[in-house]
């Protein structure tokens, strides 16, 4: 989803449609009116009273239909972390875990590093 901001506010007209490109993993809220969800390779549509919120769970194209004039707040999904981030952050633990302060535990009474 290509908005530019974390959260975002938006009146929609009767009628209005608002077109979403991958969305997944945003979140989208009814806070007034009625809102008729569709999603690219979902077999089923989605009706926002409202108070109600879904959060799309598709990539590719989602359609926001007002049924009447409705208030909206779409709030973007948290980019996920790539494979070469999840691997540093791994790292990072193991560091800790082998070298860190947290290791002073799990060496004690081993070889030199005896209590007194």
């Amino acid at each position: 989803m290509n908005i530019g901001f974390n959260r975002v506010e938006l009146r929609l007209a009767p009628r209005e449609v608002l077109r979403l490109y991958d969305p997944e993993g945003a979140r989208v809220e009814c806070l007034g009116g009625e809102l008729w969800i569709t999603q690219d390779k979902d077999f089923e549509d989605h009706f926002l009273a409202a108070g109600e919120a879904l959060t799309l769970d598709h990539g590719g194209l989602a359609l926001i239909h007002a049924q009447r004039a409705s208030d909206v707040v779409l709030v973007e999904a948290a980019p996920r972390m790539t494979l070469r981030g999840r691997l540093a952050r791994a790292a990072g633990k193991w560091l800790a875990r082998t070298f860190g302060p947290e290791s002073i535990d799990r060496h004690s009474g081993v070889g030199w590093l005896r209590p007194l």
